[in-house]
C-alpha cells in the first residue's frame, strides 16, 4: 500500500487534462480528488491505526494549480493509473469513489486503445518504455520522454 502525495496527484490531474481530450479542469479535479480520498480510505481500511490527514475538496482543488508538469508520455500516465488501481481497495471505498475508479479504468482502456492505434503494439509491450517507468504517481526525473524503447535508446545524451 502506498500513500500517494498531493504532489503526485497534481501530476495525475495535469495528465488528465493533457491526455483526456474534452475533460474539463473541474471534471479532472473531481476525479482526482475522489481517487485521492479512495487511496486514503484504502490505507485506513488496511491500517486502521494509521493517522492520515485529508485535504478538503476546496484545498485539494486549490493545490491542483501548483506548478507541476503532466507526465511526459501516455506510458507514464498509464503506469500511474495502474498504481492507483492496484492500491485502492474496492471494499473500502464509497459508491462515488467506485464510480471514479470505473471512470479511471475506462480512461486506461482508452489510453491502451489509442496507443495500439498509434504504435501497433500494446502499451505494456517490451518494445515500449513501460518497464522503465515507475509504478507511482510521482515520475522519476530520468524517465523516458518518448514511448518506444528504440527511440529512447537513440536519443542524444544531454
Amino acid at each position: 500500500m502506498t500513500s500517494f502525495s498531493i504532489g503526485g496527484f497534481i501530476h495525475f490531474y495535469r495528465s488528465l487534462l493533457r491526455f483526456c481530450h474534452g475533460m474539463t479542469s473541474a471534471e479532472a479535479a473531481e476525479l482526482t480528488y475522489l481517487l485521492n480520498t479512495a487511496n486514503i480510505d484504502s490505507l485506513r481500511f488496511t491500517f486502521p491505526d494509521i493517522m492520515l490527514s485529508e485535504a478538503s475538496p476546496f484545498e485539494f482543488t486549490r493545490r491542483m494549480a501548483d506548478n507541476k508538469r503532466p507526465y511526459r508520455t501516455e506510458v507514464q500516465f498509464y503506469k500511474s493509473m495502474e498504481a492507483l488501481n492496484k492500491n485502492i481497495i474496492y471494499e473500502a471505498i464509497t459508491g462515488e469513489q467506485r464510480e471514479a475508479m470505473l471512470k479511471m479504468r475506462c480512461i486506461m482502456r482508452d489510453v491502451e486503445f489509442a496507443f495500439y492505434k498509434s504504435f501497433d503494439m500494446d502499451i505494456t509491450d517490451k518494445r515500449t518504455v513501460y518497464g522503465e517507468c515507475t509504478g507511482h504517481l510521482v515520475p522519476k526525473e530520468d524517465e523516458p520522454s518518448v514511448c518506444l524503447m528504440q527511440e529512447w535508446i537513440n536519443l542524444p545524451s544531454a
